[in-house]
Formats: structure tokens, C-alpha cells, sequence
């Protein structure tokens, strides 16, 4: 190839005729297309062979993450009945043998009742710490998931208001069916249901017990559905309560005068709560037609608050007969809680989570068999997806060098090949 270029140009200075010769060097021109050509052909090769090894890089760790996914979401369930179960045994304290027939009892339960089997173990801790005895964990676990079932109501909740009702009255732990039963009844015939029951009996139960308000009047209280909701019922029963625990000066003036006893004894003198509203509201009856002075009058010294009135007046007054009749049914409340479970558990939602529970007990096994390697594969997973990306990183950078240097040396050739059009034109 030539190196130069020659052209003659025949010009006229002063009407003279002038013979002038141009010549430019392509050599240099030659150098830069030619080096712009293999540096394109380098680095085309070599993008495309690291690219080939980043493409086998993401392979790898689509496989990992894949495998760790699929295993992942098999034994999901099995992983969070483990976790709750080993959380149950910080109160068990169980270990080997004692600890797998435990743990083989409550996924039992899971067979015949809806609930998650990490919900039960849930459950279970609920139990040992409330104090239930050793030999009495699954019986009173059974029946707290059954009539959380049946009661539509939280597993946590349904043991924690049982147990609270059976310590505060004195009760056998082999009572707490009876119990549900009759927590449930109280929800059918009142404007309530288990689970407000569940949050409010708690806030009563110390303080009626004290008092000698039975169980069953205390349940017949929130059924007859005085003033307001369940809450509202528990703090105005509450109320009432503290007046006879601790009477006010006036209530103790007012109770002299009557010839009444008014203390927290008054409710066991009388026979319990039903007797002791009879009683009351025939004496304030009695000394209002001999004073003068208002029933309500005489109701608000002996109680003194407001919130005990909203409850004190329907009990004695227009709803006195409802209670009394809610305060019969109690004893008659048995199989209440089985009724509504036998409904709940006959839907297709209580079905599928059931074979769900059987379904676990399958995944258990795998769980045994990769529970040790899953949290380094998980680990291999997040490190191949890691290592990926940074390699796509590269990928990318390598191409923005690529372009980078294709677009300097064709800035190059273009810059002389400027020069040599300028020359050409001179």
C-alpha cells in the first residue's frame, strides 16, 4: 500500500502559471484503522469467553438456589413445629426419649383437630407455663384446642382464661371442659363471643371468686348482657365487686341504717350472687318506702360508682328474671363446646388443614434427613447468587470498556483521518 498521496495542482499567481505538488502521509492514517481492528477483535474475544464463563457461574447458582428453594418450602412446616416445639421445652424441659414422645403427642392432636401443628406446640407452651400439672399437658391442651375451635377463638387465649378460672375457684384441672362449656353457653345465649370472654373472665375472676360469686353467675352476668359490651360488662362488674371488698364510709353509714351486711362477706352469707341481688333490692325496696329516699339514691351510696349502677339497676330491675334464668342453663351447658366443634370441623377449611398436619409428619422426615445441610446450602445458595451477580457486574463493566475503547480509537482514526481530509482540501 502506498505510504503517500501525491496531487498536482496547476495554479496561476500574478497570471502566471504555478505547478505545485501536495503530498500527505497515510502511514499514520494505516496505523490507527489497523490498531482500531485488533483491539475490537481482542476484546471482542475476550468478552465473549468471560461471558461464557459467567453464563456457567449463573447456571450453578440457579441450580443451588432451586435446590434450596424446593427444600425449603418442603419443610417449612416441619422447621416451625421443630422451632415451637423447642420453645414449649424451655418449660418442659424434657430431653431424648421424653422430649420426642412429647413432641409425637401433640402432632397426634393435629390429626383430628384444625389447627397448625406450630399452633398447638404455641399452645402447649401456653399450658406448662400457666401451670397446668405434668400428667394433665395433653388432656388440657386437647380441650383448649377443641374449644378454641369450636369457640372461634385463640388457642393462647382459650388455655390462659381456663386456667385463670380454675386456679382463682380452686377447681381440678380435669374441670376445664366443664369450664369451656360453659364459656361457650355464655357466648350463645349473650351478645359475646369466646374470644372477648377470654380477654374479660380474667379481670373478674380473682375478685368474684373472693367473694363467693359462683362460676355460673358470674358466666350469667355477661350472657344476660346488663350495659354495654363484654369489656364494658367486666370493668361495672368489677366495679360492684370493689364496693363489697372495700365499702365506701357512706356505704357503711347507708348499710347500718338499712340493717343490711354490706362487705365481701355479704355474697357467701347470702348463698352466692343471685340470692344476695334478691335480698338487696327487696331491703332497698323496704327503706325506700320507709324513708323517702329514692332507690337509685340509696343504690348510689351503698356502690357509689356510676359504672356499677349501669350494671346493679337491669340485674335487679327488668333483666333480674333473664339472670336468673341464664344462671339455670349453666348447668345444663355440658357438650356445648363439642356441638360447635363437630360444626367447625366439618369444613373443607378445617379438612385441608388437617391433611396439612398429616402432610408434616411426612416432611419431618426430610427435615431429619437434610435439617443439618440445609443451613450450608442455604449459605451456598446466597454465596453463588452473590458471586453471579458480582460476575454480570463484571460483564457489564468489561462491556463499558469494550465501548469505551472502540469509540477512543475511532475518535483516533476519525481525528487523523480529519487531518488528512483538511490536508487534501489545502
Amino acid at each position: 500500500m502506498s505510504k503517500e498521496v501525491t496531487f498536482k495542482l496547476n495554479l496561476k499567481v500574478d497570471g502566471k502559471d504555478v505547478v505545485k505538488q501536495l503530498t500527505v502521509d497515510m502511514n499514520e492514517l494505516e496505523k490507527v484503522i489497523n490498531k482500531t481492528n485488533n483491539t475490537s477483535d481482542k476484546l471482542r474475544d475476550s468478552l465473549v469467553k468471560f461471558n461464557q464463563g459467567v453464563e456457567m457461574v449463573r447456571n450453578i447458582s440457579d441450580s443451588f438456589s432451586q435446590l434450596s428453594g424446593t427444600l425449603n418450602s418442603l419443610t417449612e412446616e416441619s422447621r416451625s413445629f421443630g422451632g415451637a416445639m423447642a420453645a414449649a421445652n424451655t418449660m418442659a424441659g424434657k430431653s431424648g426419649e421424653d422430649f420426642a414422645k412429647l413432641k409425637d403427642q401433640v402432632a397426634e392432636l393435629s390429626h383430628a383437630i384444625p389447627i397448625a401443628r406450630d399452633e398447638l406446640a404455641n399452645g402447649l407452651y401456653q399450658v406448662i407455663s400457666n401451670g397446668v400439672p405434668e400428667d394433665n399437658w395433653i388432656e388440657f391442651l386437647n380441650k383448649s384446642a377443641r374449644a378454641s375451635v369450636g369457640g372461634i377463638a385463640d388457642l393462647g387465649e382459650t388455655v390462659k382464661v381456663t386456667s385463670t378460672i380454675i386456679k382463682n375457684y380452686g377447681l381440678r384441672w380435669s374441670d376445664a371442659g366443664s369450664i369451656q362449656d360453659k364459656i361457650q353457653l355464655t357466648a350463645k345465649n349473650g351478645v359475646t363471643s369466646f374470644e372477648q370472654l377470654a380477654q374479660a373472665l380474667p379481670r373478674v375472676t380473682s375478685q368474684a371468686a373472693s367473694l363467693g360469686v359462683s362460676v355460673d353467675e358470674l358466666m350469667a352476668t355477661f350472657s344476660t348482657g346488663v350495659s354495654g359490651d363484654t369489656a364494658e360488662v367486666s370493668t361495672q362488674l368489677a366495679a360492684i365487686f370493689t364496693a363489697l371488698i372495700k365499702p365506701s364510709s357512706e356505704a357503711a353509714e347507708m348499710a347500718q341504717q338499712m340493717g343490711i351486711q354490706f362487705d365481701a362477706a355479704a355474697i357467701k352469707a347470702a348463698g352466692g350472687m343471685e340470692q344476695f341481688l334478691v335480698s338487696l333490692d327487696k331491703s332497698v325496696k323496704q327503706y325506700s318506702a320507709s324513708s323517702g329516699v329514692l332507690e337509685q339514691e340509696v343504690y348510689g351510696k351503698l356502690f357509689g360508682s356510676a359504672e356499677s349502677l349501669r350494671a346493679l339497676m337491669p340485674l335487679t330491675g327488668k333483666l333480674a328474671e333473664k339472670f336468673r334464668e341464664n344462671v339455670a342453663d349453666m348447668k345444663d351447658s355440658a357438650g356445648t363446646i363439642d356441638d360447635a366443634f363437630d360444626i367447625m370441623v366439618s369444613t373443607g377449611k378445617a379438612k385441608l388443614q388437617m391433611l396439612n398436619n398429616k402432610f408434616g409428619e411426612f416432611t419431618d422426615f426430610i427435615q431429619l434427613s437434610v435439617g443439618n445441610m440445609l443451613p450450608y446450602l442455604n449459605f451456598g445458595s446466597q454465596l453463588t447468587i452473590t458471586i453471579s451477580s458480582m460476575a454480570q457486574l463484571t460483564v457489564a463493566m468489561k462491556s463499558l470498556a469494550v465501548t469505551t475503547s472502540l469509540v477512543t480509537a475511532a475518535t483516533n482514526a476519525a481525528a487523523r483521518a480529519k487531518v488528512a481530509a483538511a490536508a487534501i482540501a489545502k
